[in-house]
């Protein structure tokens, strides 16, 4: 699914809501039911990181080591 920023912002109200909301409607009427904040979290980390790489804009960061010598 190709998600909107206004599925994002709608997500994030759900989230903020934090009175139990676990069933949110997105912009193209797909309704979906969580079973928990975690699940949550998790979708709202894919719509942005798929919003992101849409717009050109995602970065990918690799960690570096070094002996020091």
């Amino acid at each position: 699914m190709a998600w909107t920023q206004a599925d994002v912002e709608a997500l994030e109200r759900a989230i903020a809501e934090g009175r139990g909301a676990r069933s949110i409607t997105f912009a193209d009427g797909q309704n979906v039911t969580f079973n928990s904040l975690a699940e949550m979290l998790q979708l709202r980390s894919t719509m942005k990181g798929e919003l992101a790489v849409a717009a050109g804009t995602s970065s990918t960061r690799y960690a570096a080591f070094s002996k020091g010598v």
